[in-house]
This record gives structure tokens, C-alpha cells and sequence, in this order.
């Protein structure tokens, strides 16, 4: 599927180092590469999910319940993330660097972006509580809850592997295989839309929350952006996963419309039932407040602006 012809060509942009003609994919390949990425997407947790009915020890109807949810994030997630690396080496023949998988300092910069994932998270949190979004129900209850703490650290491992993978595939796949056939900001654009359109059935088919659907394409613009700055994908791994983990079993509160039944490590919040959805994001969680929409947008406006600092490893 590589265009050999392009050895002629300029290359427009690859993110992630200078990999040469292979990672210029022939155009109709690249304009369409978001199909096939969501297509291995589906097939890897679909051959998990099937294994792991057919084993009797998975249900996939309750997602919300930790062993099942921990299964699909690790198994599910993890096999398409292996399907997606076998493929853009083996099948787009080229190298895994190219996609963002850069070595040179890979667990400062994925634990720089777990912090800041962190950070953000909860930052969001206090600021919408702070503006009175929501009610305590309980402090730290994980505490008081036999195994609770030995689930939560577990799903931070399939939280990490579930960000992890739709990194690989968004800003890692998506964007490489764009950015070096038709540019970066086409590449950014395309990939965000995609990502915020993989949500759209969250929380069922017709009822969607459009704040939370314009946020995760601010998010997917800012992954963009970190991950472009970095020239590496690990950052943006961390990040995703911390934010998700500390979303759903740091406060207790809905991760994209997606409850999970596990006490919550810190605090466990509950929206205020008179409160607006535009300040707590209702039931699709913080992700649908404009809260989230102003911090990230400060964000991408730092990403924009704030020259990059000159990396003497690389």
C-alpha cells in the first residue's frame, strides 16, 4: 500500500521523525485510513469479547461491573491495539517509530503525561464543583469497601491500555498515515471528527450530548497538538488514561457516558439535580461541561502560542 512512485514527491509532513517515502501512503489509502483503523479497532475487541463469552468468563451486557470492564479494557482494547501495530508494520510496511512510538526518554514522557493528565482531570472537577455542580456523597468510600482498592488499581493498568490504544490509533495511526499524504492540519482535523463520531452512541442512538461531542473533538485537538510537540505518541497515552481513571474511579463520576459500579478512591461526587448540564455534563459525565471546553481550549491556545522548548535528547 505504500506509493513507491513518492520517492519523487516531497513528503508534507511526518510528526513523529523523517521515515522517508514509506510513510507516504498511496492517497486513496490515506484519504480512507480512518475506515480500516476502526475497522481493526472492531475486529480486535470483537475476538476478545468472542473469547472471552466463549470461556464463560466475561459478560459483555454488563460493562459497568469491574472483572467485565477490566477484561474488555485489557483483552479488548490491547488485542486491537496489537492488530494496529501488526498492521501499519506489516501490511503499510512501516516502522512503529513512524506512528509515534519513540524511545528516547519513553517513561519520562508518558509519566509527565499521566501527571498531567491528572492534573486536568482534576482541575475540572474542583472547578465545577467549586461553581456548585455538585454534592458529596461520600469521602473516600473505597476505603471501606473489602478489594476495592485492588480493583481500582487494576483498572488504572486497563485505563492505561484503553487510552493507550485509541491513542495509538487517533493520534498515532490516523495521523501519521494523513499528516505525511495531505498535511498536518487536515490530518488533526480529520482525526479529531473521527474520534468525537466513535462517541456519538454513548449514551444511545439519538440522544446526544453536543457539548461533550464538540469536547472530545477540542480533545482530540489538543492530543494532536501534544503529541506533534513531543514527537511521540507516549505522552499522550499517559495522559488519556489518567484522565479516564481518575474521571471514573478517582471521583466516582460518568467517563463518557459510562457509569462504573466501583467506590470511589478520593471522593465520590453526584450532580446536583437542579444544577445545568452545561456546568456538570449530566449523565455523560464532565466531558459534556463547557468547563472542560474552556480548559482545554486554554490548552490548545498554550500548544499554539508557547514556542516549543529545544529537546536535547533528541
Amino acid at each position: 500500500m505504500t506509493n513507491s512512485q513518492s520517492t519523487q514527491r516531497p513528503i508534507k509532513a511526518q510528526p513523529y521523525g523523517d521515515y522517508g517515502p514509506k510513510s507516504r501512503l498511496h492517497p486513496i489509502y490515506a484519504a480512507l485510513v480512518w475506515g480500516v483503523a476502526v475497522l481493526v479497532m472492531v475486529l480486535g475487541q470483537s475476538l476478545s469479547a468472542a473469547a472471552g463469552m466463549r470461556l464463560g468468563s466475561v459478560d459483555i451486557a454488563a460493562m459497568n461491573e469491574p472483572k467485565n470492564l477490566l477484561y474488555f479494557l485489557i483483552a479488548g482494547f490491547g488485542g486491537a491495539a496489537i492488530l494496529m501495530m501488526l498492521w501499519v508494520r506489516f501490511v503499510e510496511n512501516r516502522p512503529l517509530a513512524s506512528m509515534g512510538f519513540r524511545k528516547d526518554q519513553a517513561l519520562g514522557r508518558f509519566f509527565r503525561g499521566l501527571i498531567l493528565g491528572l492534573t486536568f482531570c482534576a482541575i475540572v472537577v474542583v472547578v465545577i464543583f467549586a461553581l456548585g455542580g455538585y454534592t458529596i456523597a461520600a469521602m473516600a468510600p473505597a476505603f471501606n469497601a473489602p478489594g476495592a482498592l485492588a480493583i481500582i488499581a487494576l483498572l488504572l493498568v486497563g485505563f492505561i491500555v484503553q487510552g493507550s490504544t485509541e491513542e495509538i490509533m487517533m493520534r498515532g495511526w490516523v495521523l501519521s498515515a494523513m499528516a505525511a499524504r495531505f498535511g498536518l492540519v487536515i490530518a488533526i482535523l480529520v482525526n479529531s471528527l473521527i474520534f468525537a463520531a466513535l462517541h456519538l452512541g454513548n449514551e444511545g442512538i439519538g440522544n446526544v450530548n453536543w457539548i461533550a461531542m464538540a469536547n472530545i473533538v477540542l480533545v482530540g485537538i489538543f492530543l494532536s497538538l501534544y503529541a506533534v510537540r513531543e514527537g511521540s505518541l507516549l505522552g499522550v497515552c499517559g495522559w488519556h488514561g489518567a484522565w479516564n481513571w481518575l474521571l471514573g474511579l478517582g471521583f466516582g463520576l460518568d467517563v463518557s457516558g459510562i457509569t462504573i459500579d466501583v467506590p470511589a478512591l478520593i471522593v465520590d461526587f453526584d450532580n446536583k439535580e437542579d444544577m445545568a448540564n452545561w456546568l456538570t455534563g449530566g449523565t455523560f459525565g464532565p466531558e459534556g461541561s463547557l468547563i472542560v471546553s474552556i480548559i482545554l481550549g486554554l490548552g490548545v491556545v498554550w500548544f499554539l502560542v508557547i514556542p516549543k522548548r529545544k529537546d536535547k535528547t533528541a
